[in-house]
């Protein structure tokens, strides 16, 4: 079995005036979720056309570059500041996240994704997947009794409060946090430079993913072949577990040892692509034909470093950057987004993935059988794209899009 580690997304959130404040959320099992909280009202294909577009409007500004993007995490950031967000900006946060109570959702979620950690062992990976909260407040901001209840009620998430006007302490606080939460994989989110003296309130989400393949692990080329035109790499194989198509993709799908996926896809057209033009919602929904799928693709070892302000702007969410932006739920000053930046590390080989990623969101005070086999061949051979997927919640965890293997 191959192991995979999925990566540890970490959101930062820097508001105005406020003393820092940890959260740390918990996960739980199936059968816990299930009971009192089964009919949450999240619009799931919403969450994934969001995914897709901030994912092609990533790779537009790193068109040279593979990227790799969590939705998680980032819709885990956001669902804790609208929990202090009051008319238009609340309305603009749940048309994003789609749904008006993601609070209800991440604590559904996170109850889910115990059963995920199981602790088992193969080939070096332990099998986890786990999400972390926290809230640091400038000394000085009094966070409003209610969000800190439903920050901590929802969200796991705990509160310290930190003198930002020592920058390097408060960044090494932080980012302290980040190392442990993700397990080394992001050892860094804060920098000096990204607090001055409008920063009052960062929030923090942090998402990990380890698990091994749920068979053996994938068998590796002694030999250098082509990908796409102009390198060479050499090649893992196995064969998949789920075979995917429609008319713009052919994918494939490999379960790690908890049950949730790679998902690999392959574009039919050569050449440069979005992956808007994949339909993935209809690929992963497609039924075709098939007995054998044979996987191909080459290891992967990346990171991407996003700003995503002017992006999460660009559609739909520029009130909350605004001097209209009302967080008035949040503290006792007036404060709006500022920036969001996030940081991704992926690396898969034969045995196993990690991945890692921190969002840093700083707010500021403002002013059918045939008789023969049919067997389906997926060859990430030239650029493609891919999800870490549960497709038992339907929850993208994390989506990228691979150009090159050097």
């Amino acid at each position: 079995m191959n192991k995979i580690k999925l990566f540890a997304g970490a959101l930062t959130f820097m508001t105005t005036m406020a003393p820092p404040i940890h959260a740390y959320a918990a996960t739980a099992s199936h059968a816990e979720l299930n009971a009192a909280e089964k009919n949450i009202d999240l619009d799931k294909s919403v969450n994934l056309q969001n995914s897709i577009n901030l994912t092609d409007e990533i790779a537009k500004e790193n068109q040279d570059s593979n990227i790799m993007f969590s939705p998680t995490s980032l819709n885990f950031a956001l669902g804790m500041i609208a929990e202090g967000a009051k008319g238009e900006t609340k309305n603009a946060l749940n048309e994003y996240l789609g749904t008006d109570d993601f609070a209800a959702y991440a604590r559904k979620y996170m109850n889910v994704i115990k059963s995920y950690n199981t602790e088992d062992e193969n080939y070096g990976y332990t099998s986890k997947l786990k999400i972390a909260d926290a809230l640091w407040v400038n000394r000085g901001l009094t966070l409003q009794d209610q969000f800190q209840k439903n920050a901590e009620d929802n969200f796991e998430a705990e509160a310290e409060i930190l003198d930002f006007s020592d920058k390097e302490n408060t960044c090494n606080t932080i980012n302290a946090w980040c190392n442990e939460n993700t397990d080394g994989l992001i050892p860094e989110i804060m920098k000096p430079d990204m607090l001055n003296e409008n920063s009052e309130l960062c929030l923090t989400n942090s998402l990990y993913f380890e698990s091994g393949w749920s068979q053996d692990p994938w068998d590796v080329s002694d030999e250098k072949e082509k990908f796409g035109d102009n390198e060479e790499t050499k090649y893992m194989t196995s064969i998949g577990d789920n075979y995917y198509e429609n008319d713009a993709a052919t994918a494939f799908e490999k379960y790690y040892a908890n049950n949730l996926s790679f998902i690999g896809i392959l574009p039919k057209a050569e050449g440069d692509f979005t992956l808007d033009e994949l339909d993935i919602e209809g690929l992963l929904e497609s039924e075709p034909e098939y007995d054998e799928v044979n996987c191909k693709m080459p290891k992967l070892n990346f990171e991407t470093t996003a700003e995503l302000s002017d992006i999460l702007s660009r559609i739909g969410l520029e009130n909350v950057f605004s001097d209209d932006a009302d967080f008035s739920g949040i503290a006792d000053k007036a404060v709006h987004v500022s920036s969001v930046l996030q940081k991704t590390k992926l690396e898969l080989d034969e045995n196993g993935t990690k991945a890692a990623a921190v969002t840093a969101v700083t707010m500021e005070c403002m002013s059918a059988m045939d008789t023969d086999p049919i067997i389906k061949d997926v060859e990430l051979t030239r650029p493609f794209a891919f999800l870490i997927y549960d497709s038992a919640n339907e929850e993208v965890l994390f989506m990228g899009k691979v150009l090159t293997v050097q």
